[in-house]
């Protein structure tokens, strides 16, 4: 399943007006607040699992927006699944470039099975661009954002799953 999550996030079709969108898919997929905050708000047990997080080498195939590629480093990649107890509600993949973490980011590699969206917002990032996109095939949804901390870049998407019902 992480391998068709993972291709999902890779497609290029994003779109930042909620044409289309019911209002309660709208609600989450262009909120302009942390996603973890309003999550908190609709669940009873809460929490991450970190499915892969690791040092990715510049010109992977996965930094493809946010002008990410044109950073000349490395890359600190964290994958994770936001769960409602044992239900996987969201996969999300967030990218900072090695001057992201070296300079503002410190915290990021060691977070744990804390999500990061508690921690980016308290940080007081710029957001650059919100976007999101329909899988066709499977019917899901994501969203794509990218942020400023203090001048620095990073990207986080996000793939709301089959279990997650936009409440």
């Amino acid at each position: 399943m992480l391998t068709q999550y993972r291709k999902i996030l890779m497609q290029n079709h994003w779109c930042e007006e909620a044409i289309g969108l019911t209002s309660q898919q709208s609600a989450w997929l262009l909120h302009q607040g942390s996603l973890t905050q309003k999550l908190l708000q609709v669940t009873q047990d809460f929490n991450v699992q970190i499915t892969e997080q690791k040092w990715l080498a510049k010109n992977t195939e996965k930094m493809t927006a946010c002008n990410l590629a044109q950073s000349d480093s490395d890359y600190w990649y964290r994958e994770v699944l936001l769960k409602e107890a044992n239900c996987p509600w969201i996969f999300a993949q967030t990218l900072l470039p090695k001057e992201t973490i070296e300079n503002v980011a410190q915290e990021v590699p060691l977070l744990g099975e804390q999500p990061i969206g508690l921690w980016l917002f308290a940080q007081q990032p710029k957001r650059t661009l919100l976007a999101w996109q329909q899988d066709h095939e499977s019917g899901m949804y994501m969203r794509r954002a990218c942020y400023r901390l203090n001048g620095y870049p990073l990207e986080v998407r996000e793939l709301f799953l089959p279990a997650f019902l936009f409440p």
